[in-house]
């Protein structure tokens, strides 16, 4: 199985933020950007998770975003990284804003295995950008999927959960994902379709389009300090 990442036009209202039939990838960290967050967070970061037996320090980034997250029209980074594996399917991560080369922005936070990271475009209509954080949560009994936390930074220094999604579940031998795209508004409305999967890598669609709400977020970010 694969995992997609989108944020396309659907007609003329909608917005497309996951979506199965394009094998998207997160966008790279560039090697700018890679050198300040080894420079300047890692450390920080192992102060933090020190004396956690759990977590053995295991650095990999995740992928990036390009957006206007906490000014209207900016242009900044979003960087989201795994720190550590604490368990099937659990992990501490880190997201990291940049703009101009520079870090304005660390966060940490305990959740699953940190999977990608992608953005929404202004999805409630604030002037800002939001952005998807993606998680797999481990095989547990020959069953994985991965979900998806719709996050907004509320001020400057703080990260906001506005929900989480289901976006993919597959064993070994099948499994099925959703197309998920958003109609903007100040209370955006989330639609979904399934999509089934053979083990083949098609997709086939399953099912009508249906309204549906967000449930809790799996990762709650705090200002690494």
């Amino acid at each position: 199985m694969f995992f997609s990442f989108a944020a396309t036009a659907f007609g003329q209202q909608n917005i497309i933020i996951n979506d199965p039939l394009k094998n998207e990838k997160p966008s790279n960290v560039s090697a700018a950007h890679e050198n300040l967050i080894k420079n300047q967070i890692l450390p920080r970061a192992r102060k933090h998770w020190a004396g956690n037996d759990a977590c053995q320090e295991d650095f990999a980034l995740s992928g990036a975003a390009n957006g206007a997250f906490t000014k209207p029209s900016a242009a900044q980074t979003l960087v989201f990284y795994q720190f550590c594996q604490t368990g099937n399917g659990f992990g501490n991560n880190g997201l990291v804003l940049i703009e101009n080369g520079k870090i304005i922005g660390s966060y940490v936070s305990e959740g699953g295995w940190a999977n990608g990271i992608s953005r929404a475009p202004d999805v409630n209509q604030n002037g800002l950008d939001e952005f998807l954080v993606y998680y797999s949560g481990g095989m547990h009994q020959g069953q994985g999927g991965t979900g998806a936390d719709v996050m907004e930074f509320s001020g400057a220094n703080a990260i906001k959960g506005l929900g989480w999604f289901q976006a993919e579940s597959f064993t070994e031998e099948d499994g099925f994902s959703y197309k998920v795209s958003v109609k903007p508004a100040k209370i955006p409305a989330y639609y979904r379709e399934k999509y089934v999967s053979s083990g083949d890598d098609k997709w086939r669609k399953s099912g009508k389009i249906a309204v549906f709400k967000l449930g809790k977020v799996s990762g709650n970010f705090i200002a690494l300090k």
